[in-house]
């Protein structure tokens, strides 16, 4: 039986690591996994991301319980840019935001933006906690692609801010939107975003500050109200059958 690859994240820049025939150092948390967890020794093959220039095969040239080096053998697979497309949603309670966090990862979008809203429950993110998540997420389903991840932000500043050649796709509770297929369907590829609410929704007032700007539409996503973790994956997973990966694959 072939055994599986092992995938890691460097916050070094592989590219110009190989171009100079450096090796990889390990962290302390990875030496830990490699030796008590995948019980890794010597001549072992490991496969390296970073987020920006692909992946990489590397081999483990010296093993301790302090120090693992690897030397970078070969570019395995070229960077996957992800579709042009960001996610804005409220923070929710910790193991639902891990999973919007990890299922945006895997469904492949470029930008995370969390916002905060006039009824949003959780006024914290923990960006360094989340950027983990994250970087275990793009290990175990094979993204060479990490999104970025910006800090947590008032949702009028993010709109008053905005490029208005990017769409921005607001899922409505209220079922005030048409229907997420036929906006979809008259449309033409072009960078977007899709805007999920805290569990309480929208404001009278955020609504309206939307119903302002022409760059957004309102889109509905049925009659049965979904939890904003669920709203998140549907609408991304519709879009990228009809604009993203899913279309061009």
């Amino acid at each position: 039986m072939t055994k599986n690859i092992t995938r890691l994240y460097s916050e070094v820049n592989l590219a110009k690591l190989y171009a100079s025939k450096g090796y990889y150092y390990l962290t302390k948390d990875q030496i830990h996994y490699l030796i008590d967890v995948k019980r890794s020794k010597e001549g072992d093959i490991i496969n390296l991301i970073d987020g920006y220039s692909g992946e990489f095969n590397c081999e483990i040239v010296e093993l301790s319980k302090k120090e693992i080096r690897l030397k970078i053998n070969y570019l395995l697979n070229e960077l996957v840019a992800p579709s042009d497309l960001f996610v804005l949603f409220s923070p929710l309670k910790k193991s639902r935001t891990d999973l919007v966090i990890e299922k945006c990862v895997e469904l492949g979008v470029k930008t995370i933006i969390p916002i905060t809203t006039d009824f949003t429950d959780i006024h914290y993110f923990n960006k360094k906690r989340n950027k983990k998540i994250m970087v275990s997420s793009a290990q175990q389903c094979g993204s060479t692609w990490i999104p970025n991840l910006l800090d947590l932000n008032k949702l009028e500043n993010v709109l008053n801010e905005w490029d208005s050649n990017r769409i921005l796709f607001f899922c409505d509770e209220k079922l005030e939107g048409d229907p997420i297929f036929k906006v979809f369907h008259n449309l033409k590829p072009s960078p977007a975003a899709i805007l999920v609410g805290p569990e309480g929704g929208f404001s009278q007032k955020e609504k309206t500050l939307l119903d302002n700007f022409p760059f957004v539409k309102n889109v509905s996503l049925g009659k049965q109200i979904l939890r904003a973790e669920t709203a998140m994956v549907s609408a991304v997973s519709i879009w990228q059958s009809y604009f993203g990966s899913w279309a061009r694959d």
